[in-house]
């Protein structure tokens, strides 16, 4: 930033004595103030405060038809946001003029008859403040024209998600009535809308520094993307595209690295996740890493359905032919209409309660789908207490 020379500051003397302007005027010329304006009748004082912004203006308090204090309120009116000097001319030493000069706004004092030193150093240091505030006010203007600006495209991008979002609803909608379609929009739709949350996110979060507010769009670009790439793995499941190798898997290791992947969720949502495998199988047979993956999403739905301080619960059941892994929620109680629903692909869940309302809607349509593919079953029971998820599994 450029340093601030008084003599490039723009003064403006309003006083109906043109002796006091001449003298004035004379004082500031001789001393190096380049730019002078006056105004012998305080209503052209005022126009010419509008036209030639000053940086200073040195202002008589007595004139006539409009006096200095009705002067002082119209240029404060004018300027609101810049705080210019205003140097009160008057021959009153009493308090209580300068006390009303001060609530009219004044800046400072200049008694009359003047004393030339006092005049220019009070000029210098006011006139110095005036071109201060005037750069501030420019720098503010810059300012919020950037930030309108920046806004503008914000909302540009936001409304792109938006439309982008509202379009993938609509597929995934009609998705939930043709399993067709929604292999089409696996195959086409979803990975196009994953590309073009991609590139917003990308875009969003070069700008987040700067502007704190393109967080919001790159958090629509991401849940955008989740839901993309999570259709995309339902209808790969559904069509047994994802390559399924059955193998003999300890049954407690492979559920413990599934608890602990989804510790730092459970932990954020204040839920506690208890493992009771006693009476289970040494292993079982079945893909490890698709299980894994299927067990997070179970369990992610649980800990979204659990109030913070509760509970979920992992648990072991073997009676009547298979076993079942069974992973029990804290949550309101569901009725038995309400299991099948859950399962069901593309956040169905909207209209159930909203203690239910988590993420995508598609955690337990993808552990449906993995768990099919891989010869299992994944069971949905409501309970008195939340609801109870149980993984059909087969012991070695």
């Amino acid at each position: 930033m450029s340093e601030l020379d008084f003599r490039d500051a723009r003064v403006l003397i309003i006083d109906d004595q043109e002796m006091n302007i001449a003298m004035l005027s004379g004082m500031l010329k001789k001393h190096g103030f380049r730019q002078r304006f006056s105004a012998n009748d305080p209503f052209v004082g005022i126009e010419m405060f509008q036209r030639i912004a000053p940086h200073l203006v040195l202002l008589d308090i007595e004139m006539p038809g409009l006096d200095g204090y009705g002067v002082l309120a119209r240029i404060r009116a004018i300027s609101p946001d810049v705080m210019i000097p205003v140097i009160v001319l008057t021959a009153h030493t009493e308090q209580a003029v300068r006390l009303k000069a001060i609530d009219a706004g004044a800046s400072d004092f200049l008694t009359k008859p003047f004393d030339g030193m006092e005049v220019i150093g009070r000029a210098r240091n006011m006139s110095i403040l005036g071109m201060m505030s005037r750069r501030i006010a420019d720098e503010n203007r810059r300012l919020d024209e950037a930030v309108r600006a920046r806004t503008a495209k914000l909302e540009q991008m936001v409304e792109i998600l938006r439309t982008a979002e509202s379009a993938l609803s609509a597929k995934v909608s009609a998705a939930d009535e043709s399993k067709t379609l929604m292999r089409n929009l696996a195959s086409r739709g979803a990975r196009s809308f994953a590309a073009l949350a991609d590139t917003i996110m990308e875009t969003s979060l070069a700008n987040a520094s700067e502007t704190p507010e393109w967080l919001a769009v790159s958090g629509i670009a991401e849940r955008i993307k989740l839901t993309a790439e999570e259709i995309e793995l339902i209808a790969d499941a559904e069509r047994r595209d994802l390559t399924v190798s059955r193998q003999r898997v300890e049954l407690k290791g492979a559920v413990n690295g599934a608890v602990a992947a989804i510790a730092g969720t459970a932990e954020a949502r204040k839920v506690a996740i208890s493992v009771d495998l006693v009476s289970a199988p040494a292993a079982v047979i079945i893909d490890k890493s698709w299980f894994g993956v299927a067990l997070q999403r179970v369990l992610a739905e649980a800990i979204d359905c659990t109030p913070p301080s509760g509970a979920v619960k992992v648990s072991w059941d073997g009676s009547g032919g298979p076993g079942w892994l069974s992973v029990t929620d804290g949550g309101s109680p569901v009725v038995p209409a309400q299991p099948r629903e859950l399962a069901m692909p593309f956040d169905v869940r909207r209209v159930q309660p909203a203690a239910r309302d988590a993420r995508t809607g598609l955690g337990l349509a993808i552990a449906t789908a993995l768990t099919q593919m891989m010869g299992s079953e994944l069971e949905i029971a409501g309970t008195s207490e939340g609801a109870v998820y149980r993984i059909r599994l087969t012991p070695e």
